[in-house]
């Protein structure tokens, strides 16, 4: 279960610096425009378009790295599982390496194709789509290859995600079944239960997390079509609120990061009992040495 929990944190951690970004740039679609102005905070120090299109590349990068940190969950998962005696034999710092090469690898592919797909407002190819105003903001090509391109790469990067989360989970359900002659019930209760509760919290990850997306890319693609900028702000709303029905769930269905988190609750506790304590002390001090 503590290696399931790194890679736990590691979904958690994605989601959560993907919707920092978000809340300090606040990119606001301006369909039938393919742009998004920067609304936030961040839209003020970020002077120039290519400063504002590697901020919104940031971002994308999060999205990204977090559905792919769902794929080495159920992959870790299966593999110790399938391969238990090869994983009790090398250290599990490799593990952990080879899932940074992969997110180091993932967050190269986005930038270079998202900025291949990135265009000036001032080069923008449909002008009359354009808003008068296009301070604040960062656009993309709305016709041509780099569209097709990038589109049909970030359908084809979730449904992989969804594909090979689920594989993984099937392969982890069969081995299982074949080790349960040879596990002691207990260990088999307990794997059987982690797989059960990461398959839940996947499967609402791919309901909240995932379809919005791809309802995102696709009005992106069909920018023109009626309600575009409203349904992709919609889905926008959405995604940003996964990460808390995510960690939600996570405590729900997880014992251990229940127990954490009232831990660190009754910690903060009694060090607000203490502090208090101590001022009130602090207090009765200082009005004695008055009178």
């Amino acid at each position: 279960m503590t290696s399931v929990s790194y890679f736990i944190l590691n979904e958690l951690l994605w989601n959560f610096i993907g919707n920092l970004l978000f809340t300090l740039a606040h990119p606001i679609p301006m369909m039938p425009a393919v742009c998004f102005r920067m609304d936030g905070v961040v839209g003020y120090f970020l002077k120039t378009e290519m400063q504002r299109s590697i901020f919104f590349i940031a971002i994308l990068i999060a999205v990204f790295n977090c559905g792919l940190a769902f794929v080495t969950t159920f992959l870790f998962r299966y593999v110790t599982i399938a391969y238990s005696n090869f994983i009790s034999q090398i250290n599990r710092a490799w593990c952990y390496l080879c899932c940074i090469i992969a997110h180091l690898i993932a967050s190269l592919l986005v930038a270079l194709l998202f900025h291949f797909w990135w265009v000036p407002s001032s080069e923008y190819p449909l002008l009359s789509d354009l808003p008068k105003d296009t301070q604040s903001m960062v656009c993309y090509r709305p016709v041509g290859i780099e569209l097709t391109v990038v589109c049909s790469f970030y359908f084809a990067w979730f449904a992989c995600d969804i594909l090979f989360s689920l594989l993984f989970a099937g392969l982890s359900i069969r081995e299982l079944r074949i080790q349960s002659k040879h596990m002691e019930k207990k260990t088999l209760s307990m794997q059987r239960q982690v797989l059960k509760n990461l398959l839940i919290t996947a499967g609402m990850s791919a309901f909240v997390g995932v379809l919005p997306l791809i309802i995102i890319i696709f009005y992106v693609y069909n920018n023109h079509f009626p309600f575009a900028r409203a349904i992709v702000s919609g889905s926008l709303v959405i995604t940003l609120n996964f990460g808390t029905l995510y960690a939600g769930l996570v405590l729900v269905r997880f014992k251990a990061y229940r127990e954490a988190l009232l831990n660190l609750i009754r910690s903060a506790r009694n060090a607000l009992q203490v502090l208090l304590g101590l001022s009130k002390m602090s207090n009765n001090v200082s009005m004695n040495t008055i009178f």
